[in-house]
């Protein structure tokens, strides 16, 4: 049975072992045409179409060395949205019948630079490397009319982006990845903003007339280079403790609202929304277990935000304080673009979720008998 203790659930011993895309469609052509009975019972086809998948990509030459024990982790808690095959880091989905196919991948954005494997040299696998095998399968006469092998790059630029249920997300600050951030020197995890976009934030800080709750502007919205030379100064160090009218996430956003120039009240701070300091499109989060609570917005997930003119959940900045359980001191920041937590921390969901993305059953037919890859298509 593949899965956990499946022969492929141990992933290649370097990455540059995958096999290409086109070469794990050379390898699966031979399926074209076989039969594959359908039960009707999703999860059953589902594992027999993995099993099928499995023993085809190990007889055949090609599959990459497994990497020894303790070489390797899985990073996301309970293994979620990690792909079962991990030695070829492929999954598999079955397309049957209809005028369009709902792809559906759970737990995971698949087009996200997320964390899925961790080698002990650093190296990673991410979401976006898994290769996805659609499998169509003639419901009449149980055979496998084509397969198609995409990434998801590919289900984006051709389809669109995957969309997902909404639902309570939360980062996973695991400890190494903390440590990472805590030795830098100086311990600030630091991306900018897209240049083009930067250009128009100012660099200087200065007293702020607005509320921390108004729309930002280009002309009073600060560049993250600037942020971080507030965070090295004077919150680096800095200690927050709790009080018995505010928590510490309130703490640091008046900490970090009144270091950036605005008049801050009790008031201000128990409004709540998104961004914390919307007008300066700055999310506020303290990181004292490995936890961290998104709440609806996720940059897992590119979408607009109300009251951000311009900005997205992707492009909406992120100011999280690494700080000790215990004394409340601040010995390190993560200061970047929402987008690029993904390529250091792990998303999960409170609960289950899948990520869908619509393709039309005509691009199916396109490639009847046959096995592709990243074909090409309007």
């Amino acid at each position: 049975m593949i899965g956990l203790k499946g022969p492929l659930s141990i992933p290649p011993a370097l990455q540059e072992e995958l096999s290409s895309g086109d070469g794990i469609a050379r390898r699966l052509a031979p399926l074209v045409g076989k039969p594959f009975r359908l039960s009707g019972k999703t999860r059953t086809d589902g594992s027999n179409l993995r099993k099928t998948v499995a023993r085809v990509l190990e007889e055949t030459p090609g599959l990459p060395t497994p990497a020894a024990d303790g070489a390797w982790r899985i990073v996301p808690p309970k293994r979620k949205g990690v792909p079962r095959l991990l030695r070829e880091f492929v999954d598999t989905f079955i397309v049957t019948s209809g005028t369009s196919y709902n792809l559906q991948v759970w737990n995971r954005n698949p087009s996200q630079p997320t964390p899925q494997i961790e080698y002990a040299d650093g190296s990673l696998l991410r979401a976006n490397d898994v290769r996805l095998i659609l499998v169509r399968v003639d419901v009449a006469r149980h055979k496998i009319r084509c397969i198609v092998v995409a990434t998801p790059e590919y289900i984006v630029d051709r389809f669109g982006k995957f969309g997902k249920e909404t639902v309570k997300e939360q980062l996973i600050i695991l400890p190494r990845a903390r440590q990472q951030v805590l030795s830098m020197k100086p311990p600030i995890l630091f991306y900018p903003d897209e240049a083009a976009v930067a250009r128009k934030f100012s660099t200087k800080i200065i007293r702020q007339t607005s509320r921390i709750h108004d729309n930002p502007t280009a002309a009073t919205t600060l560049r993250l280079r600037t942020i971080r030379d507030f965070v090295q100064s004077q919150l680096i160090g800095r200690r927050i403790e709790p009080s018995a009218t505010k928590n510490r996430g309130q703490q640091l956003e008046q900490i970090v609202a009144s270091g950036l120039g605005y008049q801050v009240t009790d008031a201000d701070v128990l409004i709540g929304g998104y961004p914390d300091i919307r007008h300066q499109a700055l999310e506020v989060k303290i990181q004292d277990a490995p936890t961290v609570d998104l709440g609806r917005y996720s940059p897992q997930f590119d979408e607009p935000v109300d009251g951000c003119l311009g900005f997205t959940t992707q492009t909406v900045r992120y100011l999280i304080a690494l700080t000790e359980p215990k004394s409340g001191v601040c010995h390190g920041v993560v200061l970047c673009p929402g987008g690029r937590l993904a390529e250091h921390f792990v998303y999960v969901a409170e609960k289950s979720f899948k990520c869908q993305r619509s393709i039309p059953m005509a691009f199916f037919d396109r490639f009847d008998r046959q096995a592709v890859f990243n074909p090409p298509y309007p």
